[in-house]
């Protein structure tokens, strides 16, 4: 399991209902189909899923290079350009919407060639076909339509107009309500809620309210402030680079040269996508715009395809050239893997654990009031994990949580409660209902945490920039850096700072910047990779990590916002982590007295 909107799919995986709110009906129901085959562990069954489409999205994207570029090989480069691209590789081992999505921008390019190789009404309908469904995943098809638009109205054989044609727009018409017709299960479903819709067009206009989630979107698309531009180009800049490194943009330039000049509209199509693409990524304010760019990353591993073909055709060496960048993509899977690798991260289910520790519905409820990503994590840990744990959120039962609490004491049920929540039950009774902290929930800080550690170890401590809604604790920090020292340490300006060393000797290292980095060190003989893999200035959601510790080839931290500590042995084996200022931070927990 995880944390964010990813325990948000997993739990409504294998229910009947699916709000307007919960979107995406078509990659909900390819998820129930995984988890009927998987049964007993819906996380897994969606992040098998997610790898299933990834892979099937890369066999995609290998037929697409090849018509692109003439090449196969060609093509199989690209797809592995694509493939090794850190963003997509990170979205493709979770439960996430991203790799289905890329799955349906590579076929409808795929048929919008194809239709244009050879214009005949069934490819055409084939193309209006997938387009249209691919809505039934993700909303963000529709930036892919000025490309698409144009690039049929210039292939027509018998003229633009000919597009419009009363047979080409029913085509269009049928296709669309076929793809609309997923979304019949989100709109059904609104009547079966406590608070069903007065009528069609009442339930119509909550539907597209939920389903376009407009509440929140009009304050965000294309919201970024003007002050932020420059700090987003130099986040794509480094985006860009964290996908393909210097060589797969140079490689792509090239074959959008060479497209250019062997069919001018296929690469309009390509560059068109790409830049709508980047442009709605650039002005979307928020905090995981580097999934957005997903699809212009796509379009800069397609155009490499005719890239290395033109390589090859300068060099008169057209297999090599692609057998090279195939090398290039694997060195940098080879690098990535370990930073990559989730396999052992079990944090998510760590931390709620132990904030549930104790508690079961025959004995007590936990009343909270948790940042959004732990409350999401929570639904799901207590739906598929620990259903004896029961929960509700603060803020729904707060008008009469006193009675909620006296009926519970009554029949001996113990009431706790989690740090925003007592909070928010004393700013609105005050005294009238007292809490004292849970002993059975530990909380050790991080001067704790980094106590009678043996001399010696090695260890990497990080500090990153907080999000708004968590400070650091300057104290607590000292006092931990004073344990692991021995001595007073500066902590290095900077929104990215790294100390590392051994316990009770000067640190090795003592590094700060405003921009991520990527350091290594050699921990007396032990080498040691540190990658800072987020901006933080944009970031506020990384769901593989801010950053990693990587020791040899053992992932041994995942870096978060706030503090992130690990204590390791010569094999990059952890032997104690502790995390503060973030979501992954002990959690306190009190009982109502």
């Amino acid at each position: 399991m995880d944390l964010g909107d990813t325990p948000s799919l997993q739990t409504r995986i294998g229910s009947s209902l699916l709000t307007p709110r919960d979107a995406y009906p078509l990659y909900s129901a390819i998820g129930n189909l995984f988890d009927r085959a998987m049964p007993g562990n819906p996380a897994r069954a969606l992040n098998v899923a997610s790898a299933v489409q990834g892979a099937f999205a890369c066999a995609l994207i290998v037929l697409v290079g090849a018509s692109l570029s003439g090449s196969v090989a060609a093509g199989a480069a690209a797809a592995l350009l694509f493939a090794t691209s850190y963003t997509f590789w990170s979205q493709s081992i979770i439960a996430e919407v991203y790799a289905l999505h890329i799955i349906f921008v590579a076929l409808t390019l795929l048929l919008a060639l194809h239709w244009a190789d050879r214009p005949t009404s069934g490819r055409l309908a084939a193309f209006f076909a997938v387009y249209a469904i691919g809505f039934g995943n993700h909303l963000s098809m529709i930036l892919l339509a000025p490309a698409f638009a144009i690039f049929l109205l210039a292939s027509a054989p018998n003229g633009w107009r000919s597009m419009l044609a009363p047979r080409v727009l029913a085509i269009a018409a049928v296709c669309a309500c076929v793809g609309a017709l997923p979304y019949a299960w989100n709109l059904s479903t609104l009547w079966l809620l406590p608070d069903p819709p007065g009528g069609l067009v009442d339930g119509l206009r909550r539907f597209w309210f939920d389903v376009t989630k407009a509440d929140w979107r009009e304050t965000m698309v294309l919201q970024v402030p003007q002050a932020m531009v420059g700090d987003h180009a130099a986040m794509y800049a480094f985006d860009l680079e964290q996908q393909f490194g210097w060589v797969g943009p140079l490689v792509a330039l090239a074959g959008l040269a060479r497209l250019t000049m062997t069919n001018g509209r296929q690469a309009a199509l390509v560059l068109a996508i790409y830049v709508v693409n980047v442009a709605f990524a650039f002005g979307y304010n928020v905090g995981d715009s580097h999934v957005f760019y997903l699809p212009s990353h796509l379009m800069v591993a397609l155009l490499a395809a005719p890239g290395l073909v033109l390589a090859g055709e300068v060099l008169r060496r057209r297999q090599l050239v692609a057998a090279l960048l195939m090398v290039y993509a694997g060195s940098r899977a080879w690098r990535d893997y370990p930073a990559l690798d989730r396999s052992h991260d079990d944090r998510p289910i760590s931390v709620l654990t132990e904030l549930t520790r104790g508690l079961d519905d025959r004995h007590s409820i936990l009343l909270t009031d948790l940042n959004w990503q732990l409350q999401n994590g929570l639904s799901y840990f207590g739906h598929a994990i620990a259903p004896a744990v029961a929960y509700e959120r603060m803020p729904a039962v707060l008008l009469y949580a006193p009675a909620l609490i006296a009926d519970n004491a009554a029949i001996n049920r113990e009431v706790a409660l989690t740090e925003r929540a007592r909070n928010t039950l004393i700013a609105s009774y005050g005294p009238l209902i007292p809490s004292e902290r849970d002993p059975r929930v530990l909380t050790p800080s991080l001067a704790d945490a980094t106590r009678d550690l043996p001399a010696g170890t090695r260890y990497v401590f990080c500090i990153l920039k907080p999000t708004r809604d968590l400070s650091l604790d300057w104290d607590d920090i000292g006092r931990a850096l004073s344990a692991i020292t021995g001595r007073l340490v500066r902590v290095p300006d900077g929104d990215y700072a790294v100390i590392a060393g051994r316990i009770g000797q000067p640190p090795d290292l003592l590094l700060g910047s405003n921009r991520p980095f990527r350091r290594s060190l050699d921990l007396e003989g032990v080498p040691v990779s540190i990658r800072m893999e987020s901006w933080l200035a944009a970031d506020t959601i990384r769901r593989m990590g801010f950053g990693h510790v990587v020791v040899g080839r053992e992932h041994t931290l995942i870096v978060e916002r706030g503090v992130s500590f690990a204590a390791f042995d010569a094999s990059g084996r952890a032997m104690q982590t502790a995390y503060a200022a973030n979501i992954f931070a002990p959690q306190p927990r009190y009982l109502i007295r």
